[in-house]
């Protein structure tokens, strides 16, 4: 094979594999945001859910790093390759930031809830201790009499 139809053989490998992370990269942020709305309705066995599908792509996307890093060292001396992966490259990372922004808005999110969660915690054994310690007081004023 000569050296300009290998150039074109791993250009067209190359792109192909930017569009599937691409691809992958806005299916991650679909699921960034659906967790973002299960996270503001409480919807906390959905935020699994979704993360466990979140972990599959990563998964995938890691692979996909691999296979690039190897097809950019057949084209780093090529023009074509730099050419055709910028703005597939470009996407990818406006992709990736804008899931990095909505993540946030999660773990904030997620940091409230338990916040809340932990307060409503306390709350309640605060309330069981009290009950148990009038349960337990039989003998003063109007204290529960199992009688009744």
């Amino acid at each position: 094979m000569i050296y300009s139809e290998k150039i074109v053989k791993n250009s067209d490998s190359l792109i192909e594999l930017l569009a599937a992370q691409c691809v992958d990269l806005e299916k991650l942020l679909a699921l960034a945001r659906e967790e973002t709305r299960a996270a503001q309705q409480g919807n906390f066995e959905s935020v699994l859910e979704i993360v466990t599908k979140r972990d599959e792509i990563g998964h995938r996307l890691e692979i996909f790093q691999q296979q690039i890093a190897e097809l950019r060292g057949h084209l780093e001396d090529s023009a074509v390759g730099r050419a055709l992966e910028s703005d597939v490259s470009r996407r990818s990372l406006e992709i990736a930031n804008l899931t990095i922004v909505q993540d946030h808005k999660t773990r904030l999110l997620l940091t409230d809830a338990r916040t809340i969660a932990a307060s409503e915690m306390a709350n309640l054994e605060r309330s069981n201790r009290g009950t148990n310690a009038y349960l337990r007081e039989q003998t003063r004023g109007l204290s529960y009499n199992r009688n009744f």
